[in-house]
């Protein structure tokens, strides 16, 4: 297999699919709680609900992913 060496100060080899995929945790918990922000800065002006809400949204979105993820303990 042939490696590539990306010297200083050069992009070579780097491609958004990588990064993309390198980054995928981060990208994925930044959606859920920009989402659930959205949404509640959609239905309030209130700090405090907007607040609470993308908590409850983060929660449910964690939840979900727990029920479809086959975990081992």
């Amino acid at each position: 297999m042939t490696k590539i060496v990306s010297k200083k100060m050069s992009l070579e080899g780097w491609t958004l699919k990588e990064w993309f995929v390198g980054n995928w945790k981060t990208i994925k918990e930044g959606l859920k709680v920009l989402v659930p922000l959205a949404l509640g800065w959609a239905v309030t002006n209130n700090p405090e609900l907007t607040g609470g809400i993308t908590l409850v949204g983060k929660f449910i979105l964690d939840l979900g992913e727990y029920y479809f993820k086959e975990y081992t303990a």
